[in-house]
C-alpha cells in the first residue's frame, strides 16, 4: 500500500530548524541536494525558524524550548508533533536535517527501508552521554514491550507516516520520556523484519572529524570517499573547510527555495 502511495501523491520533506543552531549554510545546501537527487515530486516544511534567504516552502513557526531537561529531544519531539497535527500536511513524510544531504538519485522506496545501525548487542553502557542515555532508555522501552530493539537513529533521511507516528509518541509519552522517535517507531511497524544494518558502502557520516567504526574523517579525498554513497550526513565537528568546499562544488547549483 505505502509503494501504491508513494508513486500516485507528493511527499512532504519536514525538516525542523534552529537558526542558532547552524553554523554554516548546511539548510541551503541541503536544500539544493534534494532538489538535485529526490527522484519525487515533493513539498518542503520547515518547523521552528525561517531563514531570510529562503522561499517557496511552508513554514510552522515554532521557538525553542530552553530552561528544561533535555531540551533538544524535548524540542524535537514537539516540532514534529506540531508537523504530524497540521491539518496541511500529507500522510507520508521523509524528515530530513540541515546536516544531510543526498549525494545521489534516490526515491522514496529507498529512503522507506528500514536500516538500523545495531541493536541491544551493540549498545555501549559505558556512553554516559546524555543523547546515548535517551537512546539506551528508549531501545529499553521497546524491548520491554516485546519488540527487538534495534537501534535506528543513522540521521539519515527517513519516512514516516504522521498518524502512525503520532500514535507511538503518545502510546511510549515519548515527549515526556524524551525518547528517540525513529527507534520507536521503526521497532513497531517492523517486528518481523530484520533490518539493513549501517554499512559505509551507502551513507557516510563526518562525525568529529575522526575514523571509526561508523564515522570518517572529512580531510583528505572527499570526491573519493564519498564516491557510491547515497547520503552524507555530518555534525558540527565533522564540518570543517574541506567539507564545506566539496559541499559548495557537489551542489553548486541554486534550488528554487533560494530567494
Amino acid at each position: 500500500m505505502q509503494l501504491q502511495f508513494y508513486f500516485r501523491c507528493m511527499i512532504d520533506i519536514y525538516y525542523p530548524y534552529f537558526h542558532q543552531a547552524s553554523v554554516w549554510n548546511e539548510l541551503q545546501y541541503s536544500l539544493r541536494s534534494l532538489e538535485a537527487n529526490l527522484q519525487e515530486d515533493f513539498r518542503v516544511w520547515i518547523v521552528g525558524d525561517r531563514p531570510s534567504w529562503i522561499t517557496g516552502i511552508h513554514f510552522i513557526p515554532h521557538r525553542r524550548c530552553e530552561g528544561i531537561k533535555e531540551n533538544q529531544t524535548f524540542d524535537a519531539i514537539t516540532k514534529l508533533m506540531l508537523f504530524c497535527e497540521h491539518p496541511g500536511t500529507h500522510p507520508f513524510f521523509i524528515r530530513m536535517y540541515d546536516d544531510i544531504y543526498l549525494l545521489e538519485p534516490v526515491t522514496v522506496a529507498e529512503i522507506g527501508k528500514f536500516k538500523a545501525m545495531y541493536d541491544w548487542h551493540g549498545v555501549n553502557h559505558y556512553n554516559y552521554d546524555t543523547w546515548y542515555q535517551q537512546l539506551i532508555r528508549t531501545m529499553a522501552a521497546v524491548m520491554h514491550k516485546g519488540y527487538h530493539g534495534w537501534n535506528t537513529e543513522t540521521h539519515f533521511p527517513e519516512l514516516f507516516n504522521k498518524e502512525l507516528m503520532l500514535a507511538i509518541i503518545g502510546e511510549y509519552r515519548a515527549l515526556e520520556n524524551r525518547y528517540l522517535t525513529s527507534t520507536l517507531y521503526h521497532n513497531m511497524l517492523f517486528p518481523d523484519i530484520t533490518p539493513e544494518i549501517f554499512k559505509k558502502d551507502y551513507g557516510i557520516q563526518f562525525f568529529n572529524n575522526q575514523d571509526f567504526q561508523f564515522y570518517t574523517s572529512s580531510e583528505g579525498d572527499l570526491q573519493a570517499k564519498c564516491a557510491g554513497k547515497k547520503y552524507l550526513v555530518h555534525n558540527d565537528g565533522g564540518l570543517n573547510e574541506n567539507l564545506k568546499r566539496f559541499l559548495e562544488q557537489k551542489f553548486s547549483n541554486k534550488s528554487r527555495f533560494e530567494i
